[in-house]
């Protein structure tokens, strides 16, 4: 009969081994909490992709038109393009129309934050207005949805996220989804757990490398 480690892989597991000095029932105790703050990002990170892009694709259609996404003067960059072609090969490849409204659901978060890096400073005059905020800049917006984006790529993928600010992280992505749209950000504090799961002392865990915030002693809510 295989093992809990034998189905989860001792690879994926040994990152909680090795937090836990060792000690299986602890590292099982922070791989359980682990999906447990996976699991309550998802909606939140969820509510801020979606409204970030159609936010974003409803004021650039205003400057650019209803093709802007096939307009090179509103998309210069590679990597820009490239993610609108691989979007709409996939979108056909399915036997989809690949209209507009899809090819907006099927471009990845990081074709939307890449919007407001480096190769959108062209962008940031138009997409100001979107961020109901008084004296924001590129850069911190940028930055901010770069680590969210780091972060929901590893919620998706079932990564540690132990090691993350997360209480940082949380708190920017509910002050970034209310400046885009107060509903929305409404919509985060009514249904997320988040606040009744992750607790209100930092968490530290030992053995690992980086920011960890997480003390074995107080993790809630996980059998000893």
């Amino acid at each position: 009969m295989p093992t809990f480690v034998d189905v989860l892989s001792s690879d994926r597991f040994a990152t909680y081994q090795h937090w836990a000095d060792g000690d299986d029932a602890l590292a099982l105790r922070l791989y359980t909490f682990n999906v447990q703050l996976s699991a309550a990002l998802y909606g939140p990170l969820h509510m801020l992709e979606v409204t970030l892009r159609n936010r974003a694709d409803a004021q650039l259609m205003t400057v650019y038109g209803p093709d802007w996404l096939d307009d090179p003067v509103a998309l210069p960059g590679r990597y820009q393009r490239d993610c609108v072609i691989k979007a709409r090969a996939t979108l056909l490849g399915e036997r989809k129309a690949a209209s507009h409204g899809q090819m907006v659901a099927e471009l990845t978060f990081g074709f939307w934050t890449s919007l407001f890096g480096r190769d959108g400073t062209h962008l940031w005059q138009h997409l100001r207005p979107i961020f109901q905020a008084k004296g924001i800049q590129r850069g911190l917006i940028a930055g901010q949805l770069r680590d969210l984006r780091h972060l929901r790529n590893r919620v998706a993928h079932y990564e540690p996220i132990l090691t993350q600010p997360l209480a940082q992280r949380y708190g920017n992505l509910t002050t970034l989804t209310g400046w885009l749209s107060p509903t929305a950000a409404a919509w985060i504090a009514q249904t997320s757990a988040w606040g009744a799961l992750y607790p209100a002392v930092p968490v530290l865990v030992p053995n690992a490398a980086g920011d960890l915030r997480v003390e074995p002693a107080v993790i809630p809510f996980l059998p000893a």
